[in-house]
């Protein structure tokens, strides 16, 4: 498994309901890491895919600006989100994603990070889950390729 994503899952795995910071029920309300390129993002896309090649992962993409980075949990993590929030019996998915948007000569990629289950009445349901350690892993992958992050 590729850095990033590994260390995601392995934060994510040792997670308790303290971590649990809200749930995330409008795409508005996602926080989001953010950087901005002077240049094209292709190469942003490139290593975005790149690290997420692990058996398991899933790349999807919607509307050609945002890509999705998808991987399942562990064991112990899947089921304290299953029973933290009453979820369905179906395997909750860790989702990193990256969105990328032109502004005048630049452009600005943000990147987020989430847990998604399926409720009991089969509607998705996205948790955000605070850790400091995956918004620095993001921060350093965004300055990695190229991008100024605001500070």
């Amino acid at each position: 498994m590729r850095p990033i994503i590994a260390c995601f899952a392995a934060a994510l795995s040792a997670c308790a309901p303290q971590y649990v910071e809200r749930v995330v029920t409008d795409e508005q309300d996602l926080p989001v890491r953010r950087a901005i390129y002077q240049t094209e993002v292709d190469s942003v896309d490139k290593a975005f895919i790149k690290l997420c090649d692990a058996p398991g992962d899933e790349v999807r993409r919607f509307d050609g600006d945002i890509v999705q980075c998808r991987s399942s949990p562990t064991p112990d993590f899947a089921a304290f989100l299953l029973l933290q929030f009453d979820a369905a019996l179906e395997p909750p998915t860790l989702v990193v994603r990256k969105k990328v948007r032109k502004q005048d000569e630049a452009f600005e990629v943000e990147m987020s990070y989430f847990a998604e289950i399926t409720q009991k009445s089969g509607e998705p349901q996205r948790i955000y889950l605070r850790l400091p350690e995956i918004d620095a892993i993001l921060d350093g992958f965004l300055r990695i390729t190229g991008g100024v992050t605001p500070t």
